[in-house]
Order: C-alpha cells, then sequence, then structure tokens
C-alpha cells in the first residue's frame, strides 16, 4: 500500500492531483475517493464491524446470522422513528443504512467523500474545535487521509465474480435453477459481460464507469422478480453482475472467504449533509469468521478494509505532518468546519471561533 507524508496544505493539494495522474499529461483526473481520519492507526472498518458481534454460520442454518440481526433491529428502530422526518424515504435496505450511518448508528457502510479538502477537515477537525476536542488529543493524533480508486476497486469486485463459478453458484441458487443448461446460459451471457472494455464502458462516462448506486440497482432488478430468471438466462435487459451485487452487498449473502473486498457506491443524498460533504460510500459484505482466525488480542481485525488483498492495491494513505500549520494555511483561504456542517450552530461557531487550537 502507498504511504506518503506532506507538510503543508499546498503540498497535500499537489500529492492528490499527482496520483489523480496529472503528472501523466491526461486531460482528465481520475476518480478519487477521499477518507479523513484523526489518527492514521485507525482502521478502515466499519462500525458494525468493530462491535462483539460476530458472523458464525451453525450448520445448516442458512445464511442468517446473528450479524444480520443487528442489522435487522437497528433498521427496524431506526425506520419507525424517523420516518415522518422523509419526504421520500429510503427504497432499500443499503439507502436506510446510509441515512443511519451519518446520524450515528452502528452499520457496515463506511463514508468517503468526492472532495479531498472536506476529508482534510475531518482529519483536522481537533484543530478547529475546541470544545470536542482537549489539548492531549491534539498532541497525540497524527492525522491521515485514506485515497481510494473507485473504479479500480469495483473492477477488481465485478473480475472475481466472473471467475468465481462457486460463488455464482451459490448465488443463483434463489432462482431455482432447475439444471447444468440453465446455469450454463447464464454463465454464458456472464462470460459476454466479462469483456468489460466493450460491454461496461462507453468513451463518455469515464468518469462514473463502474461507479454503481446499489440501491437504484436493487429497484430496478428486483421490480419484476417473476420474470427475472428469464431474463438473466437470455441475456436480456438485465445485467448480471448487478444482480450479483445486489445478493452480495445488499441482501448480505454470508460469504466463505475474504476474496470480494467491500463495494464502492454511491446514493440519494438525503440531507444537507451528506450534501456538503459530497458523500459516497463503502458497502462490506458479510465475511464468516471461522474459528481460530481471529487476531483481535493483537488488536487487528481482518476485516478492514486495508487488509483486504484487492483493495488495498485500490489505497493510498496520506500522513499529515504539521497538522497545526495546514489546519490554519486552510483556515486562511477560508475552509472550515461550516464545509462539513452546514446547520446553524456550526455557522455560528464560525462566526465567534476564527482561530486554530
Amino acid at each position: 500500500m502507498d504511504v506518503k507524508i506532506v507538510s503543508s496544505f499546498g503540498e497535500y493539494v499537489n500529492t492528490i492531483s499527482r496520483l489523480a495522474g496529472e503528472d501523466k499529461g491526461g486531460k482528465s483526473p481520475g476518480v478519487l475517493w477521499f477518507r479523513g481520519n484523526g489518527h492514521e492507526k485507525y482502521s478502515l472498518l466499519p462500525s458494525l464491524f468493530r462491535a462483539d458481534t460476530k458472523i458464525q454460520r451453525q450448520g445448516g442454518a442458512g445464511h442468517y446470522s446473528s450479524m444480520h440481526y443487528a442489522e435487522d433491529v437497528r433498521t427496524q428502530h431506526y425506520n419507525a422513528k424517523n420516518f415522518h422526518f422523509f419526504t421520500k424515504d429510503p427504497s432499500s435496505r443499503v439507502e436506510w443504512l446510509e441515512v443511519m450511518q451519518h446520524h450515528g448508528v452502528k452499520t457496515r457502510v463506511l463514508d468517503w467523500s468526492e472532495s479531498s479538502i472536506h476529508s482534510l477537515l475531518f482529519a483536522l477537525e481537533p484543530f478547529y474545535d475546541d470544545p470536542r476536542f482537549k489539548d492531549d488529543v491534539r498532541r497525540s493524533t497524527v492525522p491521515c487521509v485514506w485515497v481510494l480508486e473507485p473504479q479500480k476497486l469495483n473492477k477488481k469486485i465485478f473480475e472475481l465474480l466472473r471467475d468465481s463459478y462457486s460463488l455464482r453458484m451459490e448465488i443463483f441458487k434463489e432462482l431455482e435453477i432447475r439444471d447444468d443448461k440453465e446455469l450454463d446460459k447464464i454463465d454464458s451471457v456472464i462470460a459476454r459481460y466479462g469483456n468489460f472494455e466493450k460491454y461496461l464502458k462507453t468513451a463518455d462516462t469515464n468518469h462514473i464507469d463502474f461507479l454503481v448506486n446499489l440501491s437504484s440497482i436493487n429497484d430496478e432488478i428486483f421490480r419484476d422478480r417473476i420474470r427475472l430468471k428469464h431474463m438473466l438466462c437470455n441475456g436480456d435487459i438485465v445485467n448480471p453482475y448487478y444482480y450479483m451485487l445486489t445478493r452480495i452487498y445488499s441482501d448480505g449473502l454470508v460469504l466463505d472467504d475474504r476474496n470480494l473486498p467491500p463495494l464502492a457506491v454511491v446514493h440519494p443524498y438525503h440531507s444537507e449533509r451528506i450534501k456538503a460533504q459530497k458523500g459516497v460510500f463503502t458497502v462490506f459484505p458479510f465475511y464468516e469468521r471461522k474459528e481460530g482466525e481471529s487476531l483481535e488480542n493483537l488488536k487487528i481485525n481482518l476485516d478492514a478494509m486495508e487488509l483486504n488483498v484487492s483493495a488495498a492495491d485500490c489505497l493510498h494513505k496520506i500522513i499529515i505532518r504539521n497538522p497545526q500549520q495546514i489546519a490554519f494555511q486552510m483556515m486562511a483561504n477560508g475552509i472550515n468546519v461550516s464545509w462539513l456542517y452546514p446547520e446553524l450552530p456550526i455557522v455560528s461557531n464560525e462566526i465567534e471561533n476564527h482561530c486554530i487550537y
């Protein structure tokens, strides 16, 4: 995994530009997503996976686990008690998870931003907010910004789905495939779409290729479940890779290994805050935890994104040296926490506290 250290705001901006391909002379910057952390040792791990609940299936119990229940009960109660706030309620489970994530509920969703500046603000929050953070926090923190190549990540997922026959067999069980002939039909369609450069890219959408709206896919695919198997077998309308993504990342099909990394997704904005932060997300699949596999005594969680072989190749880490100075440079350029939280109290704080701590 690529690690860089920067000591000024200008150096940070130049580092991002280089990661986006500026030195290669292209006119279109590579698509990058960003996540600011208050300390560089924090893992890329969603809050639900930090809890004590583990996925450990019992023989013959299917795919439903205690982790599924932990997600279900949170979603049900959040839905019941906040439904009245929405003019248009989220249409799918993963869309609800995105909303819950932004309001402090434990989920398997990890927040990212399309803006490197917003993510740097998140990493440097202790230096903008005196009441919430104390001096000892500021002295001990080593902020960092994670940089993700989301299109490269998702393309790896498509390739892994294309190349894993056993996983496809597990996924298509739900459709009650009657014989090998039907499965062969679906496999031939998958192989046809496996030429990604031909079927899943176009010249004028390079900047959004492979970046999926999982909630929208979920709504579209399951709108006509009666005809779904027929359409998949015949390559009619439905992209088979999209169907597989919904089964794994939306429905929560439990994976026997960690070959598949989290999926990079865009979602509808459900609040001004998410819009202001240019929020995007990675959705983690459910990985089965096997006996003797845990390294928790070493404070290592194997589900962490940076430990996934496929994901690590798509990640960069920028460690922030001189964070107080960089926070000052940002404020001098009119960049402050009201960019993150466009609410009345934060704007009031901006008026009263124009300083770095």
